[in-house]
């Protein structure tokens, strides 16, 4: 059976990053969170005491810290960004960590009676799209959540070629795990994975998107530059709808769902992009805002 338990308190893993700290400062702005557990290896400089803020230092690494264990008690729900290197070209040895770090987390949030677990995916499980003979059959809008995975996005790093293929893979068994453990509760849990797009730290400007494939380096002329531009421009989520998307996955309603667990896509309403968000909007009720080519020629 769905739990229908209004969502009131939010754990976030990996809360001191880029998408942890963004997400706090929505989520105070809105009075339904009445309490946020912010869950990382150390607590940032600027993590002041708040009213609604617990900042909680433990390894989610380890399996037998009993911090992060503790902190899941009273909470509603998850959002888990946290992962051993955030980052495309992390090698297998540090994707397996984050995965490992999900397994755990996801059976402790079902032992703690949590009815949510928002799960931050990539974009990067459909990495190949990106590229030949993947990327000709698509038309805008046509890259939806229910086409075969394609792990591994292919990019000129400007020294080499890089194919993230552990992170990517990292991701899709995680997508797995959450679905698994949402019918093991048999509703108890219900799982959003949100494929997450382009959202830079800072002010995520529309035209500090590159070809690079990181965040904060510079433009890369590779064999498909103009190619990769456009893709990771699609790829781009602005800042005030990556918060809209996730809030939506903490809360919307699971009973019209096809399954106890969705994987969606968080991209801005970037037009003639691949990506489907329409599905997005239909199930979470998510609305965005933005679009890259009003800014970017």
């Amino acid at each position: 059976m769905i739990s229908r338990k209004p969502v009131r308190s939010v754990l976030i893993t990996g809360a001191g990053g880029n998408l942890g700290q963004k997400l706090i400062a929505h989520l105070l702005s809105h009075d339904w969170c009445e309490r946020i557990v912010a869950l990382d290896r150390t607590a940032p400089q600027f993590a002041i005491p708040m009213a609604r803020v617990q900042w909680v230092e433990a390894n989610l690494a380890d399996p037998s810290d009993v911090q992060w264990h503790e902190a899941l008690a009273g909470v509603d729900a998850a959002v888990h960004f946290a992962a051993q290197n955030p980052y495309p070209d992390a090698p297998w040895s540090d994707a397996c960590a984050s995965f490992d770090m999900t397994l755990a987390l996801l059976a402790a949030v079902s032992r703690a009676g949590l009815q949510r677990i928002v799960f931050a995916s990539s974009n990067h499980v459909m990495g190949q799209y990106k590229d030949a003979p993947l990327a000709d059959t698509l038309a805008p809008g046509a890259l939806t959540t229910s086409l075969p995975p394609g792990p591994g996005t292919r990019w000129f790093n400007g020294r080499e070629m890089l194919q993230g293929f552990a992170y990517a893979a990292s991701k899709l068994m995680g997508e797995r795990a959450c679905l698994a453990e949402a019918h093991r509760s048999n509703g108890a849990l219900t799982s959003v994975c949100v494929r997450i797009g382009w959202c830079q730290p800072g002010e995520n400007r529309p035209e500090t998107i590159n070809t690079s494939g990181l965040p904060g380096e510079d433009m890369n002329a590779g064999p498909d530059t103009e190619r990769d531009l456009r893709w990771f421009r699609n790829m781009w989520l602005s800042n005030r709808d990556f918060t809209a998307v996730i809030e939506r996955a903490l809360l919307a309603d699971a009973a019209p769902w096809p399954q106890l667990g969705i994987i969606v896509n968080g991209m801005s309403a970037n037009r003639t992009m691949p990506w489907d968000i329409e599905s997005t909007c239909r199930l979470i009720g998510y609305e965005p805002q933005d679009d890259i080519w009003d800014h970017v020629a």
